[in-house]
């Protein structure tokens, strides 16, 4: 389109010339009809081709100009639309635990996951709430599914959770039909796992597993998961029982700190 602008601002003079001359020896003709009709087709075949073909240019020029503001209009909305998505599916999960109740003699702090770490699964998050918020090292972790972890550490800013899904997590818990005691901790091959319930124990698939507060760490009753699967191995003095996590682990985002009231 660049080359075609160029021809018409450089041969524009030279085509004016043209015409001048040619007009000129138009008038020069005796005959007036005629000096009209040469001029005429002078007109027809000289510059109302050129003058089609300029308008065409600028036409295409004006087109491009406006398909470039449709294209930026369009990537706006669609950056507009989808922030406004997210305010939705994030007013929907605050919806889901405005009537969240703390165990007794605890309060809530909000925070927000802002990073995880991990291999496979997520084993720790970094929240938005240090100890400018009062946090303190090993307070409970929770949001409305469940027992998700513990602070490890504590900045300026930020805390460190150590989530379930570390191996090197451990909850004292309880089966809540039975009040069968264990441990709860994860496995890499086997996922949530409850350890130590004494073979004779009663367990089925579908029961709930809680905290039961040994310890001091946890307050009793928080929900940990459910039971998915029990077996129980010959010569073995434990039964070997899976759980199904009460919090999804892969989808964090708000959370709360369980803070005991002074």
């Amino acid at each position: 389109m660049s080359w075609i602008s160029g021809f018409f601002r450089g041969s524009s003079r030279k085509l004016h010339l043209i015409l001048i001359l040619l007009f000129g020896i138009a008038l020069c003709i005796p005959s007036l009809p005629l000096a009209m009709y040469i001029s005429e087709g002078i007109l027809q075949t000289f510059y109302l081709p050129f003058a089609t073909i300029k308008n065409s240019v600028e036409d295409l020029r004006h087109v491009h100009v406006e398909n470039s503001r449709l294209r930026e209009s369009l990537v706006d909305a669609n950056v507009k639309l989808s922030m406004l998505e997210e305010a939705g599916r994030e007013n929907i999960r605050l919806r889901a635990v405005l009537g969240f109740e703390p165990p007794t003699g605890y309060s809530l702090l909000p925070a927000r996951v802002i990073a995880v770490t991990g291999d496979r699964i997520p084993m720790q998050a970094v929240i938005n709430r240090g100890y400018l918020d009062g946090v303190a090292l090993n307070e409970p972790i929770i949001n409305e599914e469940g027992l998700l972890g513990k602070v490890v550490s504590v900045s300026h800013s930020f805390s460190t959770v150590q989530l379930l899904t570390d191996p090197t997590n451990r909850v004292a818990v309880r089966i809540s039909e039975s009040r069968e005691m264990g441990i709860a901790k994860y496995v890499m091959s086997q996922g949530l796992i409850v350890d130590n319930v004494p073979y004779q124990g009663d367990v089925k698939q579908g029961d709930l597993v809680v905290s039961s507060g040994l310890g001091g760490l946890y307050p009793p009753g928080l929900v940990v998961g459910t039971v998915i699967a029990v077996e129980r191995p010959k010569q073995e003095p434990f039964l070997s029982i899976r759980l199904a996590p009460a919090a999804d682990f892969n989808s964090l985002d708000e959370l709360f700190i369980l803070r005991e009231k002074k």
